[in-house]
């Protein structure tokens, strides 16, 4: 089979895609590692008035082991959500975008918490707004080292 000009694009362009998507990850994550809650929060926001409700954050009040402790939030309509903990030695924790296909905008999953601390949930709707629920979670053992 002959090697065609095109055939040769097409690989070479899903290579260049391959290499760089990664990078850029990987970038975004060096920038927000150590950033404050404050810079955190004005990254995800935009500049746009936090609103109380909208998301509904669960956690346990108790968590004895910090190396597990089990999240879950949701946020009807959202397009994108973050959950921050502030008392972490990184604070963002996790940023999910939903798309339009998303059969729901909900969350269930475990984190590590090094200590008690109060845990945040943002979502940014479709119109904009911002949303927020915060839950407090008291931590018997650290989780991050």
């Amino acid at each position: 089979m002959p090697l065609r000009r095109r055939d040769v694009m097409r690989v070479s362009v899903g290579a260049l895609v391959a290499l760089t998507v990664p990078a850029r990850a990987q970038q975004l994550l060096v920038m927000q590692q150590d950033a404050t809650l404050d810079e955190v929060i004005a990254a995800f926001t935009q500049g746009t008035p936090i609103a109380e409700g909208g998301v509904s954050l669960s956690l346990p009040d108790l968590a004895e082991d910090g190396y597990r402790v089990p999240v879950a939030f949701e946020a009807t309509g959202a397009e994108e959500a973050m959950l921050i903990a502030p008392g972490n030695p990184v604070v963002p924790v996790l940023k999910i975008r939903f798309g339009p296909l998303a059969g729901s905008q909900k969350l269930a999953t475990r984190m590590r918490l090094a200590q008690t601390q109060d845990v945040l949930a943002l979502a940014r709707m479709p119109d904009g707004t911002v949303a927020q629920d915060t839950r407090s979670v008291s931590v018997v053992v650290g989780g991050c080292a």
